[in-house]
């Protein structure tokens, strides 16, 4: 079994590490909501592998509190474009081989503000914010800053952020209190079955719900893990799911990810999640199934 010193260890490396990120900022901050430039320009040129383009960039959002987006299907965006109506539209197949991340800063009493996204080591990508300079002229008006950025889906490969400021301030740590996963398939037929432990932190904002999954499986021969973020949309009938998400490890390749079913309780001190594999026409491929609860951490690691 992992220990909880290396569980520890690796919670503090991938998400709340403070290691200095490199890349090019945008070049242009659109003043008016839901502004986008004509041609999405690149965050980043290196590696090519992991491009990220702007898609959206601007000053006034309805979404005012810090909040992180990462969405894999059409549905799931389309919910997001309710919440804030100026989002921009995407093409029919965009999901198809990309991921959208959007990233809301919240509410500041200044203009001045902006949300700075880089690439960083290990395909890593950062999430900042870009602060006025203190003896900076700015407009005294409300805003409320955001950006939406596309990241080649390369599969159902995670998504790895590292968030500072008020996003990593606004996540909420649960540590897993129990956890297992079946994995089977392949042209031999192979079953596994292996336990999971580790911890998940999660930010909300209206019916949305974002997860950040640090998971392991027991078997350190193994090496299985479920890693990156994920967004959930909640339903008027209170149902929660995230409906397209990395397998990562926890399902050999070929597979063809997951889908996840959320419930909270307890005043939401509670947390656990059912996963199953999406419907997949892939011979000889892999599928699995599990689920974690999960308990809040009483007193969350300040940042």
């Amino acid at each position: 079994m992992l220990s909880q010193q290396l569980i520890a260890a690796t919670l503090g490396s991938l998400l709340l590490g403070g290691g200095g990120g490199s890349g090019c900022r945008t070049g242009q901050t659109s003043e008016q909501r839901g502004d986008k430039p004509a041609n999405p320009t690149v965050e980043n040129q290196k590696p090519p592998s992991v491009e990220l383009k702007v898609l959206a960039e601007g000053s006034h959002s309805s979404i005012t509190n810090p909040f992180i987006a990462v969405v894999r299907d059409t549905e799931t965006y389309a919910a997001l474009v309710k919440l804030d109506g100026n989002l921009p539209k995407l093409a029919e197949d965009f999901f198809k081989t990309n991921v959208l991340l959007a990233a809301f800063l919240g509410e500041r009493n200044t203009a001045g503000y902006s949300v700075e996204i880089t690439r960083i080591e290990n395909e890593q990508i950062q999430i900042d914010e870009k602060v006025p300079a203190k003896d900076a002229m700015v407009s005294q008006v409300i805003t409320s800053p955001f950006k939406l950025l596309s990241v080649p889906a390369r599969g159902t490969r995670p998504l790895s952020l590292l968030l500072h400021g008020p996003w990593r301030q606004s996540l909420r740590p649960y540590r897993v209190t129990s956890g297992d996963f079946v994995m089977s398939g392949g042209f031999a037929g192979t079953t596994k079955q292996f336990g999971l432990e580790g911890q998940v932190w999660v930010i909300h904002q209206d019916n949305f719900v974002t997860f950040s999954f640090e998971i392991f499986g027991h078997e350190v021969t193994e090496g299985r893990s479920l890693l990156g973020f994920e967004t959930a949309v909640i339903k008027s009938s209170g149902e929660i799911t995230i409906l397209r998400m990395t397998a990562d490890s926890l399902v050999d390749s070929p597979n063809s990810g997951l889908k996840a079913t959320v419930a909270f309780s307890e005043a939401d001190n509670n947390l656990s999640l059912d996963f199953r594999s999406l419907p997949s026409m892939i011979a000889d491929g892999y599928s699995g199934t599990g689920n974690i609860k999960a308990r809040i951490v009483a007193s969350a690691p300040k940042p």
